[in-house]
């Protein structure tokens, strides 16, 4: 009951959160409109799912830190899972900052994709950001399994 408790206390909260998120697009969508500037509305659409996705993964993180025990990051995870993720958030809002206006291209499949694209890999990228992240003594109970 105490796991059930936590689990759904935590869904709460990111429900809660991804409430907010909601009511923040729609002042930032409106601003946007106003002021001709779509940096902080592509911002938001790229950065927005990061977060979401680091708070998926948090409850499974904090029970992993109660283990007292050495960490290390699994790089190959995050190079394989993270960083073509990381490339299309980035480039959801970087072709519109001033150092890449113009010049810098918009990958097809965010363009194909409208907001769909950079929501899955922001959340696939705030994920596998705390995944990583193993304790070392698992890792070998793991292998020896």
């Amino acid at each position: 009951m105490k796991r059930f408790l936590y689990y759904f206390i935590w869904t709460l909260a990111i429900g809660f959160i991804l409430y907010l998120g909601m009511l923040l697009q729609q002042q930032i969508a409106e601003t946007a409109q106003r002021t001709f500037n779509p940096l902080p509305r592509q911002a938001y659409i790229a950065l927005f799912p990061v977060v979401m996705g680091l708070l998926i993964r948090t409850p499974k993180f904090i029970l992993q830190m109660k283990n007292r025990g050495a960490w290390k990051f699994d790089w190959v995870l995050f190079a394989a899972v993270g960083l073509p993720a990381l490339y299309l958030v980035v480039m959801t809002f970087v072709p519109f900052l001033p150092i890449g206006e113009g010049w810098l291209r918009i990958p097809d499949i965010i363009l194909l994709g409208g907001t769909t694209v950079p929501t899955i890999a922001g959340v696939v990228l705030g994920y596998v950001m705390l995944a990583g992240f193993k304790d070392v003594g698992a890792a070998r109970d793991g292998e020896r399994a």
